[in-house]
């Protein structure tokens, strides 16, 4: 097997999380979620956003010295984004409280533990975890991009609704970034190996940030279990 089939192999493998993510945002907004609950969503998807951000900056700066141009210009570009993000969903706080986002009020809640968030899964992992990082890229950034999709094609609100179609979008983007590194970082079958290793790890965190930041749905649970295993029963 090529990397580029083993690379198409593990894509294949995410169809189940992304459509299991995918009907857990579309029960949550198809709820009617009250204005609580909804700045309690995006405060979270807001503090992720910053949390990308600079958790890929710092991937920047250990990839710099290697002098991989390309790499370096691609994480440059998504770490403009992820900042970009924080900027809009933070906006889509103001509209909904008509409030000045509270920057300060949000990092002061993230020291003190935060909620669940997929940035978490990045802050955990090594530095300098090339083979980590592009997996994250691929695998989280991919399932951002179908959720924040399908969740532009149900919520009511047309602006939040086009906010999150934009960042749907940049998300695709960077899940191509995590194809290009993971064509580059996996050499042999060892990689391959751990590849797929941590493939099920990040999966199942992402599976498990899902259920707590929307709503649980049964069938979702199920086509996760059927696809990746019973511990998704946990």
């Amino acid at each position: 097997m090529t990397n580029k089939e083993f690379i198409n192999q593990l894509e294949a493998g995410n169809e189940a999380l992304f459509q299991a993510s995918e009907m857990q945002v579309e029960a949550f907004f198809n709820s009617k979620p009250t204005k609580e609950a909804l700045v309690e969503h995006f405060s979270g998807r807001c503090a992720n956003e910053y949390m990308n951000m600079v958790e890929v900056a710092q991937r920047l700066l250990e990839i710099a010295p290697t002098g991989d141009r390309k790499m370096i210009k691609l994480l440059a570009r998504q770490v403009l984004d992820e900042a970009a993000h924080f900027d809009l969903v933070a906006k889509v706080l103001e509209r909904i409280t008509g409030k000045v986002f509270d920057v300060e009020a949000m990092l002061k809640n993230e020291q003190q533990g935060g909620g669940a968030k997929g940035a978490r899964i990045l802050e955990e992992m090594d530095k300098e975890d090339r083979l980590a990082l592009h997996l994250y890229q691929f695998i989280a950034e991919g399932r951002a991009a179908r959720v924040w999709q399908r969740m532009s094609e149900v919520c009511e609100d047309e602006v939040i609704a086009s906010t999150y179609a934009k960042i749907a979008q940049d998300e695709g983007v960077h899940r191509e970034f995590g194809r290009i590194g993971l064509e580059q970082f996996i050499a042999n079958e060892a990689d391959k190996t751990r590849a797929l290793e941590l493939a099920d790890q990040i999966r199942y965190e992402l599976y498990k940030v899902s259920c707590m930041n929307c709503v649980e749905v049964p069938a979702a649970r199920q086509l996760c279990v059927d696809t990746y295993g019973p511990q998704f029963l946990n």
